[in-house]
Order: structure tokens, then C-alpha cells, then sequence
């Protein structure tokens, strides 16, 4: 298989100056990331899921920009590293860390949503009642008439 060329393109980063203000940028963007993050991270082990799904706009606008400007560091990397090799290590290690942040906030959506899928399998089966015991007349099952009602609390 053959690596996927990429269209050549100007680079972005020709100075010190530009890949201090992209390092900067990257800083900002993953600080204002980690704080929606932790935010939803805290809301939802609070089991506050409404308030939590209220930030997935702000998320995903946040995770956006971040994307955006770590694609073009990878892409300019070799510039950044040249420029400014110190502060390029320090991205790299802040980056490492970043991404464990992320981990946990994945980790904590999984087992909120693997809570829910638990629970509506319960509420599921507790409410589908009892499968038929037998045929009745002309070889049709008989219908069950204990199925249960469910309720929901409407304000988590």
C-alpha cells in the first residue's frame, strides 16, 4: 500500500514569530477543551446528563478549533522544531498529557452510557411482562395480559 500523498502547500510557519503565536494558540485551544471536558466530566458523575448534553455545542466548536490547529502543527512540525525547539518539546509532553485528560472523560462517557443501556434493558424487561405459556384455540399464542406500566423521571 502506498502512503497518501498530501497536495503540497505553502507552509504557514516561516518565522519564530508564527510558531510562537501557533504554539500559543494550541495552548488556548486545549485549555478552553479541558474545561468544557471537565465541566461534562463533572456532570455527568453528578448524574446531571441534561446539563451535561447542554455543552455538546460548545464541545464540539471547542474541539474544532483545537482539531484545526493540531493538524496544522503536525503538518508544520519540522518548522516549529526548528524555530522554536524547545517550546515544540514542551507542546509534544503538554499534548501527552492532553490526550490522558481526554482519556478520562471518555472513559467516564462510557460508563454513563453503558449505566443507561443497563438500565433501559431493565426497565425493558421488566415492563415486557411474561412470555405466552401455551398455544390457544387454532394454534395462536395466547396473549399475556400482565404487562406493567413504566414510569421516568423527566428531570435527569
Amino acid at each position: 500500500m502506498k502512503p497518501i500523498d498530501r497536495p503540497a502547500r505553502e507552509p504557514q510557519i516561516t518565522s519564530a514569530e508564527r510558531a510562537a503565536r501557533l504554539i500559543a494558540d494550541l495552548g488556548v485551544a486545549m485549555d478552553g477543551l479541558i474545561e468544557v471536558l471537565d465541566e461534562e466530566t463533572r456532570l455527568v458523575r453528578e448524574g446531571k446528563l441534561r446539563l451535561a448534553r447542554d455543552l455538546a455545542d460548545l464541545k464540539n466548536d471547542r474541539a474544532a478549533i483545537y482539531t484545526r490547529l493540531m493538524l496544522l502543527a503536525r503538518d508544520e512540525v519540522g518548522a516549529l522544531a526548528r524555530f522554536l525547539p524547545e517550546q515544540t518539546e514542551m507542546l509534544k509532553r503538554r499534548h501527552e498529557l492532553f490526550r490522558a485528560e481526554v482519556q478520562i472523560n471518555l472513559a467516564v462517557l462510557a460508563t454513563a452510557r453503558d449505566v443507561a443501556e443497563d438500565l433501559i434493558r431493565q426497565v425493558a424487561n421488566g415492563a415486557g411482562g411474561q412470555a405466552p405459556a401455551g398455544y390457544g384455540q387454532g394454534g395462536l399464542a395466547q396473549a399475556v395480559g400482565s404487562a406493567r406500566g413504566i414510569a421516568g423521571n423527566r428531570i435527569l
